[in-house]
């Protein structure tokens, strides 16, 4: 009873520290326009995708809170989860907690609505075959694919012909599904592999990112769906190249459900986001011309123990 008391008072701090976090949503506006560069463009950056899953708990408010947090700590995309708890196996347990957390089509569109008065890419993994026309019909551009669902054909190849960009977790899956699935998605256009893998949580030295730039020779966009604790693992597979990071995303660990214990919090998140941007800066252009700094520098040290040459 007392553990109840206090997830309640948690939540109700977080809905509380700011109460202007909800206005009526216009189901009608088109998903943000935020990722239409071209393909060069886009091998250049690198996205970080805060997972909220189901952290949201059914609760449309602490989702809003969410996506306005991970907006502000620099996050290109929120993803929720999108199924029908009726489509799951009659012997699956937890059906209550998948009941409570099904995203309804109207939950849907207020979160598309909220994103994108965030500047944030709304983004969903569909575990659901029954749900790919409607997450389709949203006119959403990037989807999501589940390690559960690497080796599901069927549902992968409906999802490539219904979307323009999936992203594939790669987790338990073995060398050949990954290699099938590749050759399914390619047939149509661009597509990201996520180096994944599946320990909840995941201890940093089985991470095995060599893994992740294995999956380079499939296509041009790679990366890591982390679920090791803190942000260390997703910071070495940013310097290794990666185009997309996932991390599990909250604002209190101490609120029930089974992935904010693995989940980063509002200020790893700004962390992240941050040391992706120094790499950004740190990369810079590929250019030969010498800079006015280097050019002074050269002609003050060249030369300074006479001819060498």
């Amino acid at each position: 009873m007392a553990r109840s008391l206090h997830l309640k008072d948690a939540l109700l701090r977080i809905l509380n520290a700011d109460s202007h976090i909800q206005s009526p949503p216009d189901l009608n506006m088109a998903v943000a326009p935020l990722f239409n560069e071209n393909k060069e463009v886009l091998m250049k950056k690198s996205f970080i995708i805060a997972e909220i899953s189901s952290n949201h708990m059914g609760n449309m408010d602490l989702a809003s809170k969410m996506i306005e947090e991970a907006s502000k700590a620099g996050a290109d995309f929120v993803k929720f989860q999108s199924w029908q708890e009726k489509t799951l196996i009659p012997s699956w347990k937890d059906r209550e907690w998948y009941k409570q957390t099904e995203l309804t089509d109207d939950n849907h569109k207020f979160l598309i609505d909220v994103c994108n008065k965030n500047n944030v890419e709304f983004l969903t993994t569909c575990f659901d075959r029954k749900r790919i026309g409607f997450l389709s019909s949203l006119g959403l551009k990037y989807i999501k694919v589940a390690s559960t669902d690497l080796a599901s054909y069927t549902m992968l190849k409906e999802i490539r012909d219904a979307f323009e960009f999936p992203i594939v977790s790669t987790g338990m899956s073995k060398k050949e599904e990954i290699e099938n699935a590749s050759t399914i998605l390619s047939r149509k256009g661009d597509f990201a592999f996520l180096h994944c893998v599946s320990i909840y949580p995941t201890p940093i030295e089985k991470l095995n990112l060599k893994k992740m730039e294995w999956l380079k020779q499939f296509t041009s966009f790679v990366g890591l769906s982390d679920h090791s604790l803190g942000i260390e693992g997703a910071q070495i597979a940013l310097s290794r190249g990666a185009s997309f990071i996932e991390k599990h995303f909250t604002l209190h660990r101490s609120l029930p459900g089974k992935d904010h214990r693995i989940s980063i919090l509002p200020e790893q998140l700004k962390a992240l986001c941050d040391f992706r941007d120094l790499i950004e800066k740190a990369d810079g252009e590929l250019n030969f011309e010498l800079s006015k700094e280097e050019l002074e520098v050269r002609d003050k040290f060249i030369g300074r123990w006479g001819d060498n040459k």
